[in-house]
């Protein structure tokens, strides 16, 4: 009788397990990205972005190196798609998952979705779309 009801346990654990395991990985990305809209000539989408400064810097490639400006400040702001670069560690958050966009100063590049909310590390938004072509789509001139 014991052995019976530790199976019954058991089995119902496992059900259980199984029922929660797909809801909790479907969850993923608490905050994606919106619709996509018209922005001057872009198709561009809203993501909800933060800094523990207040200001988001914005790369020349997704590859890091030089910071050709910024957004100011971290809100809600427009990108134009994402791809993969180099690895961003900004505390405890890290990405290779990188968003086209222009800084406020007018010049193209690239924030680190370490910036994104929601989400985990090393993961792309769930709701931006993906840069097109070998190496990503060209930034606009």
């Amino acid at each position: 009788m014991i052995v019976r009801r530790a199976a019954i346990a058991g089995a119902c654990t496992l059900g259980l397990l199984a029922a929660v395991a797909p809801a909790a990985q479907a969850a993923g990305d608490g905050r994606p990205c919106g619709k996509t809209y018209k922005h001057g000539s872009y198709q561009v989408q809203n993501c909800p972005d933060w800094s523990p400064s207040g200001s988001i810097p914005v790369y020349k490639s997704a590859k890091k190196g030089t910071i050709v400006g910024y957004i100011n400040p971290a809100g809600n702001d427009w990108y134009l798609c994402e791809k993969v670069g180099a690895r961003h560690e900004l505390g405890r958050y890290h990405n290779y998952w990188w968003a086209a966009t222009m800084a406020d100063n007018d010049r193209w590049g690239y924030v680190s979705e370490v910036y994104f909310r929601g989400g985990g590390n090393d993961e792309p938004d769930a709701g931006l779309r993906t840069c097109r072509g070998p190496g990503g789509k060209p930034l606009p001139a």
